[in-house]
């Protein structure tokens, strides 16, 4: 008989203030655990609990503790109580049909220092079967959950392998003309900052991070390119006409 197995890290280290009780509740019965710093390394050695049961009272409890917090969790674990009766002391919770990262995106959501938490799990099993490894990477923020396997990452190359590095037929294919870098806007910050000392009272190492962030999308917000696109558009199609002329020329 093969046991697959699923050994899973996350990171960074969860603070102890960015969680709620009844997160917290959830997140030690899911993963292991280990105190780091004032916060928990959360971590499976097998493969993270999906289906594990608690008494009645402890979650209640944990409930009433996070009432006034915002997050999922609330709402999932109410769900998974609505069948449960006063004569009930114990209560099997069910992950199995939905997804513990949405645990981690509401901690996000509140936190002031976590602006993700990354999960990667390796996928193992006792017997060399062809089913039985790989692995997958998932990033969680405050506005998306998103993860790739390593069934994902061998579809691309060989999607590159046959249409090239667009990994696209060649006629739908997307080319990038402009990225907005935000280690570029920091330079720039400098220099501006630099050129008019009549700007700003502040020094440009008071910009954080979160600053050029936000600064970066409400450009992207302000900025419409449609003009420009439109003629890019219109220079590939003269090209690639020319380009057809060219390979159609009979030859001399």
């Amino acid at each position: 008989m093969a046991d697959y197995h699923s050994p899973t890290i996350v990171q960074p280290t969860i603070p102890n203030a960015d969680m709620t009780a009844l997160e917290r509740l959830l997140l030690t019965h899911i993963f292991e655990s280990e105190p780091d710093g004032d916060g928990l390394y959360f971590f499976a050695e097998t493969s993270p609990n999906t289906q594990f049961e608690l008494p009645l009272e402890t979650i209640r409890a944990a409930l009433a503790d996070s009432e006034n917090v915002l997050g999922e969790a609330i709402a999932f674990v109410r769900g998974q109580l609505k069948d449960a009766s006063e004569d009930d002391e114990y209560v099997d919770l069910d992950l199995s049909q939905t997804s513990f990262e949405f645990i981690f995106q509401g901690i996000v959501k509140r936190s002031a220092t976590l602006d993700h938490v990354s999960i990667v799990t390796s996928f193992t099993c006792t017997k060399m079967r062809p089913d039985g490894f790989g692995g997958m990477a998932v990033l969680v923020t405050a506005d998306a959950i998103k993860g790739k396997g390593t069934e994902d990452i061998l579809g691309d190359f060989l999607d590159e392998a046959e249409h090239g590095p667009l990994a696209a037929a060649p006629g739908f294919g997307v080319h990038v003309l402009l990225r907005l870098v935000e280690a570029k806007v920091r330079a720039q910050i400098a220099q501006i900052i630099e050129a008019d000392e009549m700007l700003t009272p502040i020094a440009a190492g008071a910009v954080t991070g979160a600053d050029i962030r936000a600064g970066c999308l409400v450009a992207v917000e302000r900025t419409n390119l449609a003009e420009e696109q439109d003629s890019a558009v219109f220079k590939a199609a003269l090209a690639a006409i020319r380009e057809a002329e060219q390979r159609l020329a009979p030859a001399r």
